[in-house]
């Protein structure tokens, strides 16, 4: 029974597909069995060694992805193209599902007899369903091909006039998914499409060719049967970057093309394909973006996703860093709008900063589930990405709104200015060798005051270098204290003794949590509690508000040479916070003249408060409020 099977043929068991490698005997047992390898690599047993012997080897690198079986067990019954499409959309219960069950009966002549027509007008619907079809799914039918048995000279006169009746029966089709079958000779294929002129979709992914070439006899006209496909399947099918090349190059229309998950590391050459505008590449194994140098001459390329592969950095490990010289030729895709490196293994965000040296034009970009990003909290991760490609404009399906990269750059600002201050003057050049947009951020909203602790300076208030990326970089020192002049909380005839507290909190933590802590330490309701930032910045006083606020017995030429002139009204831009004058009673003693000390109310809301204080210190003052409101 074995002498009915060959090395490469495609068999399915109970849904699951498999190709036979093996055909034999099995040491310590009696028979012949079959080695196959399984689509799914998770359904088998070892990877075609047993017991210290080998007898196959598998395309997959999977330790489970073979098994032996004996050749008497039934396999699942393998179809034609035809069969499978009749089956699916012209069987009787489809098209009694459309319209009435009754049967058209009429009488016509057949050789002067008269004689019954019963059935034909539901034969005549099914043909008209099938030569009207446009889009057409057969995945996971068990399709073997134009016939249910592969091509061979003995069966030519029969494929040739199965081919011919794909034309006749549907030749409207224009997509066409023939995924997870039993294909395993692209002359079928082939044959196929060039019985489809309107054919512009393919999809033969999960299926495992064993014959890449054409009949011989019908070369001439497969060599033109895949013209007019502009988009392309074959993920998972484990076919060579080198297969690919020859494949592609029937396909001279092609713009989407998806080889995914077929264990690609590097691309030995480039692809024939000019018009190529996509390209996916996902679950391969590269490591580096420079492995896909060959694909830069594809000058039309604007998409290009690499997702769930094991990239981490830009050039190998053995090029001393991401900005040393690229080898030649450099890695430039000058149209690439679109790039999705989400579910790979980048560690830092260094290989993000370099990414518009190699992609000038980009505009969307997907980083999920990096172990850059894994750390971080999402807003932060994106207030740390955006600023580094200037021409971005959409992160992680996220659009970027002008306002919201004007944030993210002055934050992304302040965290430069944090790590420089915390290091000595002779490593800047390092930490912004990591920062190439640092110069044309500072032209374009001012360079940020660098302020650095060093033991020679008696003056400075510290001596300790702080690592950017340790914990300590990532909390806020407070210091809060209780304003005597708001009303006592009842039921207490007087306020809390006016204490001052200092903490260390985690600049992630939300408002809501820092209340429920202030409301710890003073024994308060956190909800009766109102946090006013005090920073260190000044802001100018109206006219108006500078002559109320001043002694009636002023002399008014002494205040106008004193006083700012009037300042127009701020922006309606969205501020972090409720930036808006206190009372005089709570404004400080030490107030200059015609200024006032900028207050900021930290307002309940989920949001972070690292989003909103970018120093290391800070302090708050605490005030009662009687209403919730």
């Amino acid at each position: 029974m074995a002498m009915n099977f060959y090395t490469g043929e495609r068999l399915s068991y109970s849904k699951s597909l498999s190709t036979v490698r093996y055909i034999g005997p099995v040491k310590g047992t009696k028979g012949e069995w079959l080695g196959v390898e399984w689509d799914d690599p998770s359904r088998g047993k070892h990877n075609g060694e047993h017991e210290g012997l080998r007898y196959f080897s598998c395309q997959s690198k999977h330790p489970t992805a073979a098994s032996f079986i004996r050749p008497s067990r039934t396999s699942d019954q393998a179809l034609a193209f035809l069969e499978a499409l009749r089956s699916k959309y012209a069987s009787d219960k489809n098209s009694e599902s459309g319209g009435s069950n009754q049967v058209s009966e009429q009488t016509i002549q057949i050789s002067g007899k008269t004689v019954e027509e019963v059935g034909f007008e539901k034969i005549r619907q099914q043909l008209a369903t099938l030569r009207e079809l446009q889009i057409v799914v057969l995945d996971g039918l068990c399709v073997a091909g134009v016939q249910a048995n592969p091509w061979s000279e003995g069966n030519q006169e029969n494929w040739l006039q199965q081919v011919q009746l794909i034309g006749q029966n549907c030749p409207k089709i224009s997509e066409l998914d023939l995924s997870e079958n039993l294909l395993e000779q692209w002359g079928d294929i082939a044959a196929i499409c060039s019985q489809l002129p309107d054919l512009e979709a393919l999809k033969i992914n999960r299926n495992r060719f064993r014959d890449l070439s054409t009949p011989m006899f019908q070369e001439s006209e497969l060599r033109t049967s895949c013209l007019s496909i502009k988009e392309l399947g074959l993920d998972e099918t484990l076919l060579s970057w080198d297969q690919l090349v020859i494949l592609t190059s029937a396909f001279p229309s092609l713009t989407h093309l998806s080889f995914s998950s077929n264990s690609l590391s590097h691309l030995p050459c480039p692809l024939p394909t000019p018009n190529l505008t996509s390209l996916t590449l996902s679950g391969n194994n590269f490591t580096t973006l420079s492995s896909l140098t060959p694909l830069t001459h594809l000058q039309n390329l604007t998409t290009l996703s690499l997702r769930s592969n094991s990239i981490s950095t830009i050039y190998p490990q053995t090029t001393t860093s991401s900005s040393s010289s690229p080898p030649s030729p450099p890695l430039l895709f000058p149209t690439l709008l679109t790039l999705n490196l989400s579910h790979n293994s980048i560690p830092t965000f260094t290989l993000i900063s370099h990414l518009p040296t190699h992609f000038p034009s980009l505009l969307s970009l997907h980083t999920t589930q990096n172990p850059f990003t894994t750390p971080l909290p999402p807003t932060e991760s994106s207030l740390l990405t955006i600023p580094r490609i200037p021409t971005l404009t959409s992160l992680n399906h996220t659009r970027i709104t002008p306002p919201d990269r004007t944030n993210a750059e002055l934050y992304y600002l302040s965290t430069i200015a944090r790590a420089l201050s915390s290091t000595p003057a002779s490593h800047e050049p390092q930490i912004l060798a990591h920062h190439p947009r640092y110069s044309a951020l500072c032209a374009l909203h001012g360079a940020p005051t660098i302020t650095r602790s060093s033991p020679d300076d008696p003056s400075s208030t510290s001596t300790t270098i702080i690592n950017p990326n340790s914990l300590a970089a990532r909390l806020i020192t407070f210091t809060f204290h209780f304003s005597t002049t708001t009303p006592p909380p009842p039921p207490n005839p007087t306020p809390p003794v006016p204490q001052t507290h200092h903490k260390q909190i985690p600049r992630t933590i939300s408002t809501y949590r820092l209340k429920s802590v202030v409301g710890r330490l003073y024994s308060l309701p956190p909800m009766h509690l109102r946090l006013i930032w005090e920073t260190d910045e000044w802001d100018p006083i109206a006219a108006s508000y500078s002559s109320s606020s001043s002694s009636s017995s002023s002399d008014s030429d002494s205040d106008d040479k004193q006083s700012p002139q009037p300042l127009p009204p701020h922006t309606n831009e969205p501020q972090p916070a409720d930036e808006r004058p206190v009372s005089e009673s709570s404004a400080s003693k030490k107030e200059k003249p015609g200024w006032r000390r900028r207050e900021i109310e930290l307002r309940d809301g989920p949001r972070e408060i690292g989003f909103w204080i970018d120093a290391s210190e800070a302090r708050v003052r605490v005030e009662w409020r009687d209403g919730l409101g």
